[in-house]
């Protein structure tokens, strides 16, 4: 299968090279110089703990370069999927399937708008990985990938992109339910992202600090309350136990958005937090923790953005500053 990876960071990295190395006619699109430039050069490198690889892929910054493709892999962070779609509509035009492998909610609508297209497949990972260098991968977790799409036409396209990736070694599944699948993920991330990126802690210290842990807690509510109010069937029978257990099974994880923001870059808050108080308001439904920590954490991020990456950080809050501003919003 001839497959296009749009948004080459640590994601895109792990899936396009573990399905080039399991002989897929892989083509990376890389944003920055310095991965194409390295990936070209020296091959792409993943680490950790799939063992140690050197893979040899194409690696360009221009979109235009490729001019047909069957699938493409959408793994750019969520506030730039619709200006990775309309990098890539001539292959879709070309009648390629899209995969949209983001956190957050409603990307893959967005993505099928622009496109004019209904060939739209949507994923969720457990896989971690980060990157480690230029055209350098560090994996540093495994687990399941589910996949499925909104549209009853595309199951047959899922599953054949299931195959490849469980032939590339991927623990993966389809799912009839994709909407409850990668909305379950957002409430978990609902709850968990944004305290850890306010305060600097891991998911174990949010996890142990019963303070935090109460308003993991109200987070996931407000956002299963959204869930139900929109007609979604969740896939954990218990969120908030769902939530808690994902903290602590993963306690040493410095979560994706506290990673943004210690890289002093722009973060998901808009796709995840974001989304549910949006939701939430045209149903009329409260979400008052929701709304202070999406405050909170837009008001960290306006400060961060504009930082040099090794120059100075912004400072957490403490676990009283954070309950402070809450009560006080």
């Amino acid at each position: 299968m001839r497959i296009v990876i749009m948004g080459s960071g640590a994601i895109g990295g792990l899936y396009g090279g573990l399905l080039s190395h399991a002989g897929e006619d892989v083509h990376l699109l890389v944003g920055r110089a310095p991965n194409v430039d390295a990936i070209n050069t020296r091959g792409l490198r993943i680490k950790g703990v799939l063992g140690e690889h050197i893979l040899r892929l194409r690696a360009t910054q221009n979109a235009e370069e490729i001019d047909e493709a069957d699938l493409v892999l959408i793994t750019t962070k969520a506030y730039d999927s619709e200006e990775a779609a309309k990098r890539i509509k001539h292959l879709t035009d070309n009648g390629a399937y899209i995969l949209i492998l983001q956190n957050g909610i409603g990307t893959e609508k967005k993505v099928a708008e622009i496109l004019g297209t209904r060939r739209v497949l949507r994923a969720t990972t457990c896989m971690g990985a980060i990157m480690s260098g230029p055209g350098e991968v560090t994996v540093t977790g495994c687990g399941i990938t589910e996949i499925g799409s909104h549209y009853p036409e595309n199951m047959d396209m899922v599953e054949k992109v299931v195959f490849i990736l469980r032939n590339a070694g991927f623990d993966v599944r389809s799912s009839d339910n994709i909407e409850g699948v990668v909305w379950t993920k957002t409430i978990v991330n609902c709850g968990i992202n944004p305290i850890g990126a306010l305060t600097g802690m891991t998911n174990g210290e949010i996890y142990n600090d019963t303070r935090l842990r109460s308003l993991v807690v109200k987070l996931v509510q407000e956002a299963v309350d959204v869930a139900k109010a929109i007609g979604v069937s969740l896939t954990a029978d218990d969120p908030i136990r769902y939530a808690l257990g994902t903290a602590k099974a993963t306690g040493d994880n410095i979560n994706s958005m506290l990673k943004d923001i210690q890289m002093c870059k722009q973060t998901e808050i808009d796709a995840i937090t974001g989304e549910v108080v949006r939701l939430a308001r045209e149903h009329g439904i409260e979400t008052p923790y929701s709304d202070s920590v999406y405050a909170l954490v837009k008001a960290l991020e306006s400060k961060v953005v504009e930082l040099d990456v090794d120059g100075p950080k912004v400072t957490p809050l403490s676990v009283e500053e954070v309950e402070r501003a809450i009560s006080n919003a």
